[in-house]
């Protein structure tokens, strides 16, 4: 029992140690380009896509990686490649070296990014009870380092160019030392909790396949409604780190307000994250239900922009989207886990990966083609529209009692 909790625990710092990096990196990268390095807004929106279509790459190899492969060695090649490229960024920021081991770094956070959530999955079918206590648990931590890392950076970022992209160096080598010394822990296995855990209602099977008991083809349906769900949800969530920043600003809110934004969101996840957990565990039986409920709500959440006069509109529609995606983005991947078994884990949480990352990437471009043909209001009216749907769609999904 000691060592599984060790498990739990060496998982969830190396978990918020990579979201720390991320912290650190993605808020900087549009205004690094663009002010430091001297290239245009496209340009450095191409980067980021670039960026994106690297990491889904990461996301998919790193995946087949950690079912076939080695889970261990998967982190340390992913690990090892964004140290090279960041160290690269730290000495020689200028163009276009920067925007090429930006690409790089990309890759090998792809692949960490999905070792680690396939180590979540791994952890998670050796727990009795209610597995998805451990995916909201590592949601909550992934957002916890984001915070410390956006924090942190607003501070270093204006000292240091250097220590910007060097002090992510130190945090993937901390990883590397605990998987030198601890990674064995990682890989071990309880065999009387599995044996217990077999029996509760969230837990992949071993014993017999999903996708036998469900049937071939509805087992790809599901796929299909799941992955399609995911990049629904991700497009519209990325208007918050993109275009509506510049719709407040229109609005006549200041930058410095539009931070406060997320700021109140990682605060109130803190706040709402273990509430949703236990009132959804004894809500919902099965996982689709919830992302259901989750989805329509993170959709509603955008029809108080189009209308919104004052900052306290902003800081309501930011709520409803906390509460939410505190429903919604912890249960997905416990769905695809709860579909998965030993030899395709990996494979199934690099789903989420990738298609997250897919509507990341295109989210701002496509959210901003509605806005120049179109409008802010009917941007925010279409991502309401497609995330009911894709709600609705999420119901018609067979999931294992």
């Amino acid at each position: 029992m000691k060592k599984m909790r060790a498990q739990r625990i060496w998982l969830l710092i190396l978990n918020i140690t990579f979201n720390m990096v991320m912290g650190f990196i993605l808020p900087v990268n549009t205004i690094f380009i663009h002010k430091n390095l001297h290239e245009s807004l496209t340009t450095a929106g191409l980067a980021l896509m670039a960026y994106s279509v690297l990491m889904m790459v990461g996301n998919a190899i790193g995946g087949v990686m950690f079912d076939r492969f080695s889970r261990r060695g998967t982190l340390y090649i992913g690990y090892l490649i964004a140290i090279v490229s960041l160290v690269f960024m730290s000495f020689h920021h200028v163009w276009p070296t920067y925007a090429f081991m930006l690409v790089i770094l990309g890759f090998g956070m792809g692949l960490s990014y999905t070792a680690i959530n396939a180590y979540t999955a791994f952890v998670a079918e050796q727990m009795v009870g209610d597995s998805r206590t451990i995916f909201n648990i590592m949601y909550l931590a992934a957002n916890v380092g984001i915070a410390i890392g956006s924090t942190a950076v607003g501070f270093i970022f204006k000292l240091s160019i250097f220590f910007t992209f060097f002090i992510p160096v130190l945090l993937f080598l901390l990883c590397i030392i605990i998987l030198i010394f601890r990674g064995s822990v990682l890989d071990q296995t309880n065999e009387e909790e599995l044996e217990r855990g077999s029996r509760q209602k969230y837990v992949s099977s071993d014993v017999e396949d999903p996708k036998i008991k469900i049937g071939a083809s509805r087992f790809k349906f599901n796929l299909i409604i799941i992955c399609l769900s995911i990049f629904v949800v991700w497009l519209g969530y990325s208007q918050w780190d993109s275009n509506i920043s510049i719709y407040m600003i229109d609005n006549g809110f200041s930058t410095r307000q539009f931070g406060l934004v997320f700021t109140f969101n990682a605060v109130s996840l803190l706040i709402i994250q273990p509430i949703m957990n236990r009132v959804a565990s004894r809500v919902f039986k099965l996982l689709k239900h919830q992302i259901f409920v989750g989805t329509i709500i993170m959709g509603l959440s955008f029809t108080l922009l189009p209308g919104a006069k004052t900052y306290a509109m902003y800081i309501l529609s930011m709520l409803i989207l906390t509460i939410g995606e505190s429903i919604v983005f912890p249960t997905i991947p416990a769905l695809l886990s709860k579909m998965s078994t030993n030899k395709n884990r990996g494979t199934f949480q690099s789903f989420y990966s990738i298609f997250g990352s897919l509507g990341r990437a295109l989210g701002p471009y496509v959210g901003s083609l509605v806005i120049t043909v179109m409008s802010f209001a009917h941007l925010f009216i279409a991502i309401t529209i497609m995330m009911i749907v894709v709600a609705f769609a999420m119901e018609s999904v067979k999931e294992l009692d």
